[in-house]
């Protein structure tokens, strides 16, 4: 069940067994239309996903859209042949549809990155909003869009109508395409940032500046239901990307940035058990 309950507030609930795991790809920065994506390793990680019958949240960047006609990055060298033609943004939207249809029942949102909501301004169109619309059309599947930062809640239920305790275990997840960066620290300061602007969240991912890592952020927090003062962890993700722009020792990357960043997403292994709290383990992809 799907509740857009606004554009940047979503919740999926989801029907488990007493005791159940449930596996989530949290994903981001793909830039699938740029010559420099790792596709193998990308499609590996969603034959992944449907083995393990995983959910995926695709947080920002999934396109990277900078050859169009007046966009001042654009670079021959940068564009697929697939895509080089007089109806570049068609092709990308129509290649990238095509190319996630084995996958698209397992998505269960798409939100926005500063290379697509760049591109709508300058092209007066959301394009994700059509991407999505047309793997659902293709599909028959109901992928969200979400916006450049906002909150998933995930509500894992049992049915069981003889349990005698709360059987629906929500997890809050906020998401931001990603505002902080650093290269010695990658990114590491926006965990304090980030908890200060979702202190409602049992988890964050983030992206944009191609990191990966998993690190906690501990609180001390009321619980009412339970009547007690309690630490509680909370879980900062940087996601990674699929875009490698080191290999070669040459290009913007390398002259600007300087430091080869972590290719690949973040699996999140969640354990359900009707009489205990969610349990939550994170791993990146290898």
């Amino acid at each position: 069940m799907i509740q857009k309950k606004a554009h940047n507030f979503h919740t999926y609930k989801i029907e488990c067994n007493h005791k159940d795991e449930k596996w989530f790809l949290l994903t981001g920065d793909w830039h699938f239309d740029n010559p420099k994506t790792n596709r193998k390793l990308l499609f590996k990680h969603l034959e992944q996903a449907k083995e393990r019958n995983a959910k995926i949240i695709i947080n920002g960047d999934m396109l990277c859209l900078m050859q169009g006609k007046y966009d001042p990055r654009k670079n021959k060298s940068a564009i697929l042949p697939e895509h080089n033609n007089d109806r570049y943004l068609d092709a990308v939207i129509y290649d990238t549809a095509e190319k996630m249809l084995p996958y698209a029942e397992y998505i269960l949102q798409i939100n926005t990155g500063n290379h697509e909501s760049s591109v709508s301004q300058r092209a007066e169109t959301d394009i994700l909003m059509r991407l999505v619309e047309r793997i659902n059309t293709l599909a028959n599947t109901n992928i969200q869009l979400g916006a450049y930062m906002g909150y998933i809640n995930i509500v894992l239920h049992y049915g069981g109508k003889k349990e005698k305790f709360n059987n629906s275990k929500p997890i809050n997840i906020a998401y931001d395409h990603g505002h902080w960066g650093g290269v010695i620290t990658k990114g590491a300061l926006s965990v304090s940032r980030h908890a200060s602007i979702f202190p409602d969240a049992d988890v964050i991912m983030s992206g944009h500046t191609h990191d990966g890592w998993v690190m906690t952020h501990n609180r001390y927090v009321m619980n009412h239901h339970k009547n007690k003062i309690q630490v509680k962890k909370q879980w900062h993700v940087k996601t990674g990307t699929y875009k490698e722009e080191f290999d070669t020792g040459n290009g913007w990357a390398v002259e600007k940035i300087g430091m080869p960043k972590h290719l690949g997403s973040c699996w999140m292994r969640v354990i359900y058990n009707s009489k205990k709290d969610n349990e939550l383990e994170f791993t990146m992809t290898s």
